[in-house]
């Protein structure tokens, strides 16, 4: 029986549809997998598909704390690739994974994540917080000693955002913004290094 489930996945996948031998996904909502099976085929603009072999699919992997999120590797093009979804409940997680893992075989074990995987996301956050502090403290400055910024010329909404928080905030208060995001960032990079998230592994 066809299995349809609506994905939160940020940008891209919006619905996918588990059939006996096949992934398929789709970026377009869907309601049911007749619906999903009539317009999978038709061209639209900006409409992307995706059809995976439920045979090909070599690992599984989700946080053990995080029972939403699931990626799946499979070969693509020669090459392995990594294809994160994220259900809407837990229940359709544990569902697509026991669909997707019996065939296969696959057997279930605990690990820890890598120490980069563990620090990825605040070490990113704390680098965005450090890029954008430079950019609006720069702006401050300029309005502090009377200059004006230039807001026009491309990415203008950008360029008005940066000065409006210039002008709002100050260099001190960019300084104790940036900072104190920065510590935050800090704070959950030395939280994971000392207890490092653990996935479960299906294989």
């Amino acid at each position: 029986m066809d299995q349809l489930f609506k994905l939160q996945n940020e940008k891209t996948w919006k619905t996918l549809l588990l059939t006996g031998n096949n992934i398929m996904l789709v970026n377009k909502s869907y309601n049911s997998p007749e619906e999903f099976l009539e317009k999978f085929s038709e061209k639209g603009l900006l409409k992307e598909r995706l059809e995976i072999s439920v045979l090909d699919i070599s690992k599984i992997v989700h946080p053990e704390k995080e029972a939403k999120t699931v990626t799946i590797t499979y070969p693509k093009k020669d090459k392995v690739t990594e294809l994160p979804l994220v259900f809407e409940t837990e229940a359709e997680q544990e569902q697509f994974i026991i669909a997707v893992s019996k065939p296969r075989k696959m057997t279930a074990t605990s690990q820890q994540v890598s120490l980069l995987k563990a620090i990825s996301s605040p070490l990113i956050g704390l680098g965005i917080t450090a890029l954008l502090s430079f950019i609006v403290y720069e702006d401050a400055q300029i309005i502090e000693m009377g200059g004006e910024v230039n807001t026009s010329g491309r990415k203008s909404l950008y360029k008005k955002l940066f000065a409006w928080l210039a002008e709002t905030l100050g260099t001190q208060g960019t300084l104790a913004v940036g900072i104190g995001i920065g510590l935050v960032c800090a704070y959950f990079i030395y939280k994971n290094l000392q207890l490092r998230p653990v996935e479960i592994v299906y294989v």
